[in-house]
């Protein structure tokens, strides 16, 4: 399973509900549609100031994670509303590959 991570700082609660809602109903459910797929979370720090924030996508390989438009295949695609929406966000994108995994991710994992 290959993970797609990306990093945002929010700023407010207002703008981190706006982001959150904008997720939930434009690109989490454009990226269920997607061939490979597995799920995304967007998850915020526990303790810190500004809403630091990391969306997380699960794809069953990398190319199928590789749906996402840009110029280089590491290029974050942050459409020009959600740009002005939050307070600072990462450009570029990063990837991860699953080594091992338990509980509701241990299905999707082979044995390594």
């Amino acid at each position: 399973m290959i993970i797609r991570w990306w990093r945002a700082i929010a700023g407010s609660n207002e703008v981190l509900d706006q982001y959150a809602d904008h997720l939930r109903r434009t690109t989490f459910v454009e990226m269920a549609e997607l061939p490979g797929h597995l799920g995304a979370t967007l998850a915020k720090k526990v303790e810190g100031e500004d809403n630091e924030l990391v969306v997380a996508s699960f794809w069953s390989d990398f190319g199928s994670s590789a749906h996402f438009e840009g110029t280089a295949f590491d290029d974050a695609v942050v459409k020009p509303s959600t740009q002005k929406l939050l307070k600072s966000f990462d450009l570029k994108v990063e990837y991860f590959e699953t080594v091992v995994a338990t509980g509701i991710l241990a299905p999707e994992v082979a044995a390594v």
